[in-house]
């Protein structure tokens, strides 16, 4: 059923309806569509905020953590009067001053592998530690959901869509990182360090990817280069030192402990 638009709906996302690529229809999707934000930091910031500007019309935003003054570098939807609040409660807020025709709720509490994941869309991981990054992995490939998830550290950050759980010989997270070798890595930002612009990049990279996979499951637009191409398969890597953006072919791993 495609939901029709108001007069606001026409007015706030005109710059999108224009375009032959999304249009009305494209627009009703996403309105009708539901995500889930792992992560409310560096990279959920600006992934929540792009998500409801592009108006994603359910957001659920999961963080336990609070707001600390060290976030402040780059987790651009908290101020100096949120410190010690929760991220995801201050993000919800942040983004339904945005954007109040949404549903966005936050969700205190830490994401493991019991979380309810069957009713999503897509599954947006933004978080910061692999542990996490692994949970999300197993849980998207189990409920056969696509996952779009990002990391952003120091200078450099990588993008990747897995369809694991949909498509057969589709990879997940786990072929490109096996569990074995990377289980001590330590991607948390205070221990290593990350500058904003690099996690605001990403994010955009990761909202772009977003709006293309809602499209592409409703097969919409197929005719349309944007919806034909898919990220997944690939894994982008960007570079701030040498400002260079490289995509690599990634297989899946026929001895992967998750999806072989």
């Amino acid at each position: 059923m495609t939901i029709m638009l108001n007069e606001n709906d026409l007015e706030r996302y005109a710059n999108q309806l224009i375009m032959p690529e999304i249009e009305e229809e494209g627009q009703s999707i996403l309105l009708k569509s539901k995500v889930l934000i792992i992560g409310a930091g560096g990279l959920g910031n600006p992934t929540a905020i792009f998500c409801s500007a592009a108006g994603i019309g359910c957001i659920d935003i999961c963080d336990y953590d609070n707001i600390e003054l060290s976030n402040l570098n780059r987790q651009i939807a908290f101020s100096i009067n949120n410190l010690g609040l929760s991220k995801s409660t201050k993000l919800r807020d942040y983004c339904l001053n945005l954007n109040p025709n949404l549903k966005i709720k936050s969700i205190v509490d830490r994401f493991d592998n019991k979380f309810p994941v069957s009713n999503y869309d897509i599954i947006l991981d933004c978080s910061d530690n692999i542990e996490t990054k692994y949970i999300s992995n197993m849980l998207a490939h189990k409920n056969n959901k696509t996952l779009i998830s990002a990391s952003a550290t120091q200078l450099e950050g990588q993008l990747a869509v897995f369809k694991s759980g949909k498509l057969k010989n589709s990879p997940c997270y786990e072929c490109i990182f096996p569990k074995d070798q990377h289980q001590d890595t330590n991607l948390n930002c205070r221990e290593i360090g990350i500058i904003g612009p690099v996690t605001n990049l990403i994010s955009s990279l990761q909202v772009t990817e977003t709006i293309r996979e809602l499209f592409i499951q409703k097969s919409f637009k197929k005719e349309k280069s944007f919806t034909k191409n898919t990220l997944a398969g690939n894994l982008l890597l960007y570079d701030s030192i040498k400002q260079e953006i490289t995509k690599i072919k990634i297989k899946k791993n026929l001895n992967c402990n998750l999806c072989k």
